[in-house]
């Protein structure tokens, strides 16, 4: 729990009723801009159940002359406390409180027009929808997450084939993870299907999963992908843990459901996963390398994941197919799947695959790398590597022998 020196803090998270509740009549009475934003940036160390307490008070309390102090605090953008500025405006919503918030939606900082958004998630004034439409490409991410989510309210799925014409005509893959963003936001089926059809093998496939699962719940996926697309949203949560995902999203991506579909969904490619899975999530939980800084609820989480996949079994019955996959996902699992428990049944497969000119370079790459970890770059052949056009994966291979 966190514990500070500033009194607002330490009384607002204080299991004293009287000394909570006159706290928030405090910051409500005097409309110190400081103390809130001081509220703000310390909600991360603040338990979850202890800020929905801290927001239902706060709404339930603020009265109509208050609401000066609400603009006020609405320059202080908050994801947590978001719900403390709109809820206290859904509170006293009319059509001069809606005019005022139009014009704020307008003029405002990008915080304001945040807010703004979600106040028309309810409100469902048409007088917003062009701000909406203009600020769902913002580059302000609340801002952007929020006018999308309004723009779902009010039905404007017309939007969304622009945000994919979008997507499908720009090059960088960079520049289109906020569009991404948006339609994870916004859900659905074809959305999100869309998504990873254009997405999956993308360079920053992990920051496009995780809003996926930022804002889509596990069954929900479940209900709208098959099995092999979860497949390969829990192959990129395996790839990407710790160094590209933190380990404190465990539960809320959750993670154990995913290991508990594959267990219940068994293939070679699901197997290879939870193969995965097994060594590294037990290395989370043993070395304090990854889980000194993980709290209470993690580390548990972390035993229960593990708890599950130590029952997983090695079978390796459909393995020469994974091996000779056109699908990256599949190989690549399968190569990693060797490389991780020393597999030397394979070899001949493998010098095959680097030997023969019809193989993908990338595949050849991946496979005489695998040899050279397994101790056996004799198997592959020096005048067949020499004919590679790929002056790159040519000398790689050449220097591995």
């Amino acid at each position: 729990m966190f514990m500070s020196s500033s009194n607002l803090l330490k009384n607002i998270i204080s299991k004293d009723k009287n000394i909570f509740e006159n706290t928030i009549k405090n910051l409500l009475k005097t409309g110190n801009t400081a103390d809130f934003k001081e509220l703000c940036e310390k909600s991360d160390f603040i338990f979850p159940f202890i800020k929905e307490k801290i927001i239902d008070y706060f709404v339930k309390i603020v009265n109509k002359e208050d609401l000066n102090t609400i603009f006020e605090f609405s320059k202080i953008y908050s994801y947590d406390f978001e719900d403390i500025i709109v809820r206290s405006w859904l509170k006293f919503a009319n059509e001069d409180l809606t005019d005022e918030i139009l014009e704020l939606f307008s003029d405002g900082t990008n915080e304001q027009k945040s807010y703004c958004a979600k106040y028309f998630t309810s409100i469902k004034d048409s007088l917003a929808l062009e701000n909406l439409e203009k600020y769902v490409y913002s580059d302000f991410e609340p801002l952007r997450i929020n006018s999308a989510l309004a723009l779902k309210a009010f039905g404007q799925n017309s939007i969304l084939n622009d945000i994919k014409n979008r997507i499908l005509s720009v090059d960088n893959e960079y520049d289109k993870i906020a569009l991404y963003q948006v339609l994870s936001a916004w859900g659905e089926n074809e959305n999100i299907k869309f998504i990873l059809e254009n997405s999956i093998s993308s360079l920053y496939a992990a920051n496009i999963i995780s809003n996926i699962l930022d804002y889509n719940e596990f069954d929900t996926l479940v209900k709208y992908l098959d099995k092999e697309t979860i497949f390969n949203i829990f192959n990129v949560l395996v790839e990407n843990y710790p160094e590209n995902i933190e380990l404190n999203t465990l539960i809320y991506y959750q993670v154990f459901d995913f290991i508990e579909y594959l267990k219940n969904n068994l293939t070679q490619y699901s197997t290879n996963l939870l193969l995965l899975a097994k060594k590294q999530f037990l290395e989370y939980e043993t070395n304090e390398i990854y889980n000194f800084d993980l709290d209470k609820d993690t580390k548990t989480e972390l035993k229960r994941i593990n708890g599950s996949l130590s029952s997983v079994n090695s079978d390796f019955s459909n393995f020469e197919y994974e091996l000779k996959s056109n699908n990256p996902y599949n190989f690549e699992t399968a190569i990693r799947v060797i490389q991780e428990y020393k597999i030397n049944e394979f070899n001949n497969i493998l010098a095959n695959l680097v030997n023969n000119n019809d193989t993908n370079l990338k595949y050849r790459a991946l496979t005489a790398l695998t040899l050279k970890t397994l101790g056996h770059v004799n198997l592959i052949d020096k005048n067949e590597a020499a004919k590679i056009e790929d002056n790159n994966v040519k000398a790689l291979i050449l220097d591995l022998i």
